[in-house]
Order: structure tokens, then sequence, then C-alpha cells
């Protein structure tokens, strides 16, 4: 067989893989055989794009999952999305302690607290803001029942608000501008007597990103 029926032949068989929908084996070159001289060709079919595309849009688990139905969370198949938070600090109000997750992104400041299943006693999660916060809390895809403080620049409460679980028609809304909202179980502010206009103390960490 001569080089150029050779040659002629492994174009026949790339047309018939490519026209079947299919790719050369592991995404391998095909090379003509030695010695085929002025004819040889390397021919490189190129991979698909991988998924997601490079720079597209970041996908929050309230875009990327359906609200949660009537049934009970824990078996209705919604997926687990717990945040991993920029830092954890203490926060200190009057006489009273506990240990904060900090987010300070909007990817996880969306997210917050959504999914977990439950919030240790002195725990909470301190949502810090670039500038002042004028939106609205809710608590879409939340099981879990929290009280929020909406905080101002000098660290002072501005208003308290207590959610209920899964309840996406109530919007929580700071009574001024909030640089900061600490969200916790539900009457943790109310059984320890803090109320708008204390002090709520705590430092971020140095090199915190706030977007």
């Amino acid at each position: 067989m001569s080089n150029l029926v050779r040659v002629m032949s492994l174009l026949l068989l790339l047309f018939v893989a490519m026209a079947c929908g299919q790719s050369p084996v592991n995404d391998r070159p095909i090379v003509a055989p030695e010695g085929a001289g002025a004819h040889a060709l390397t021919v490189v079919v190129a991979s698909p794009e991988p998924y997601p595309v490079p720079g597209g849009p970041y996908l929050t688990p309230e875009s990327a999952y359906p609200a949660p139905v009537a049934t009970s969370a824990a078996t209705s198949g919604v997926p687990e999305a717990t945040v991993v938070p920029d830092a954890t600090i203490e926060i200190v109000i009057g006489t009273h302690r506990l240990e904060a997750e900090v987010v300070a992104t909007p990817e996880k400041r969306s997210v917050g607290l959504m999914f977990r299943d439950a919030l240790p006693e002195n725990r909470g999660m301190l949502f810090v803001f670039a500038g002042p916060y004028t939106g609205t809390f809710w608590m879409r895809n939340t099981r879990i029942p929290l009280s929020i403080a909406f905080i101002s620049k000098e660290r002072r409460i501005l208003n308290i608000e207590d959610m209920q679980p899964f309840d996406e028609i109530t919007q929580h809304a700071p009574h001024g501008e909030a640089f900061y909202a600490l969200e916790v179980n539900q009457g943790w502010f109310a059984t320890r007597g803090i109320k708008p206009g204390d002090e709520v103390v705590f430092e971020l960490p140095p090199g915190l990103v706030i977007r």
C-alpha cells in the first residue's frame, strides 16, 4: 500500500469517527505513519470545554436548589450547604459572650445559616457588610428559629427581630444604617436582657476581605 493510500485511509477513518460523534481514544493525536514524507499530518481533536465555564456565574444554593416544600426538611432531599466562614471570632455584649462565624462576601452572606439542623447555644453568625445595608433578611431554606440583631457602624444594636423557619414572606430590615447583622438561636437576646442600644464588642481579624 502506498503512503498516499495510507494517509487517505486515516483521513477516512477520522471522518467516520467524527460523523458518529466520537473522538479518538484519550484525545491522542492521530499521526501519519513513518515514511509518509511530504504528506504526513497530525490531527488533534480538542476536548470539550469544562463545566462550569471559567468566569461563569456563582451558583448560590437559593438559585441552584428549589425552595423546600411543606414536607419534612430532613427527608426532602435538600442539599446540605454549610458555609465555611471567613473567620471565627468572640463577641461580647454586656456580660455575655458568644462565638460567631464571620461571613463577609456576597456568596457566603447569601447562604448564611441555610440548610443547618441546629446551632450551638452560645454560637452565632456575624454578617459583615462593606457599606450600610438597606436590604432585608428572610428565612428561605433555613430550618433553625433565629433572632437577628442589626448593628450600626458604631457597633450598637439598632433593632432585634425574631425569624421563623422557612418563612419566605416576612422581611426583616434594619432600623437605620446597619454595617453588621448577628444571627443567633431565637430568644438568645431576650433571655439575656439584650436590647437595642446595647454595645456589641468584637474585633475583626486583620486582612479580612469585605465585599
